[in-house]
């Protein structure tokens, strides 16, 4: 969600009220904000996004599978700095 300064509060109220928004990130970059959605179909989704809508564009992306996070050994960072991937 891309939203205005003057807008967070009110659209992060709005998440921390909606039962299917089980988290929520505050990220850099054109969009601003970024939930994790769990509705039961996508009728309740528009709803969802439609409620978020009056504080900004939203758009959508659905997870259409999750794979294992690759753990970080302690030295990794140093390494992958290091490594200038």
């Amino acid at each position: 969600m891309r939203t205005t300064h003057a807008q967070l509060g009110p659209a992060l109220q709005l998440a921390s009220q909606t039962n299917e928004i089980t988290s929520t990130l505050r990220v850099t970059g054109e969009d601003c904000l970024i939930f994790d959605v769990h509705c039961a179909d996508a009728a309740r989704l528009e709803r969802i996004v439609d409620s978020l809508a009056r504080y900004g564009p939203v758009t959508t992306a659905l997870v259409l599978r999750e794979y294992p996070p690759k753990p970080l050994a302690p030295g990794d960072v140093n390494n992958l700095m290091a490594s200038n991937i």
